[in-house]
């Protein structure tokens, strides 16, 4: 059986969604491993970083997340599989050479990409995006998503970053918003569009995910 790690908080944006289901129905095991235990990274087939209210942006990165940057430059330097989602997509532009910068404000939607040629065409959404600091990709990485303000999806060898919440669905979105405390209309129109797209969502999430699969496993 092929073996996934995925390294969370515990307790806040660790719900694994449409990914688990994949991980699940694609016949992973899965070893959940949590920041807050300063873990080293076992070895795997796969490792998933998910998402983090803490920040690897210029100027707001503060230690544990540069040693986080650090483990994921030395996974992705050896040649092993790695999705990173939002903070796991920050994480591995840092570790790649890229830069991650602070917006002015949060962005929360549920928008399409701009999609590069060629690129999956899953990608072009729509997707839950729900962040504050922006990537700009390594320049040797292929951008294969775009939102205005920032680079949304990227690859480089075997190492995927992915901005967007591929694992969200509305019941993850209302207890994260919980969990942080964030007013209702600013999370409201965001959970309902992703409880009326619920089953397209679904469907993309697994699409991609085999996709990504096919190419770093």
């Amino acid at each position: 059986m092929a073996r996934s790690v995925v390294l969370s908080h515990r307790g806040v944006a660790d719900e694994l969604g449409h990914i688990g289901d994949w991980l699940a129905t694609s016949g992973f095991s899965v070893e959940r491993i949590y920041r807050e235990d300063s873990p080293s990274l076992p070895d795997a087939d796969v490792l998933i970083v998910l998402g983090s209210p803490t920040s690897v942006a210029a100027g707001h990165c503060r230690p544990p997340a540069q040693s986080e940057v650090d483990a994921v430059r030395d996974w992705v330097a050896s040649d092993r599989p790695y999705i990173g989602v939002c903070f796991g997509a920050q994480v591995l532009a840092r570790a790649l050479g890229g830069s991650v910068t602070r917006m002015d404000h949060t962005f929360r939607s549920y928008v399409e990409f701009d999609v590069s040629d060629g690129a999956p065409s899953e990608l072009a959404g729509p997707w839950a995006v729900w962040h504050e600091d922006a990537i700009t990709a390594p320049e040797d990485a292929d951008v294969l998503a775009r939102l205005p303000h920032a680079d949304a999806v990227f690859r480089r060898g075997r190492a995927w970053g992915l901005q967007p919440h591929i694992e969200f669905d509305a019941t993850i979105v209302r207890n994260l918003a919980t969990i942080v405390d964030i007013p209702e209309e600013q999370w409201l129109s965001l959970h309902d569009a992703l409880r009326d797209d619920d089953g397209g969502l679904a469907t993309r999430a697994r699409a991609l995910l085999d996709r990504i699969a096919a190419e770093i496993l």
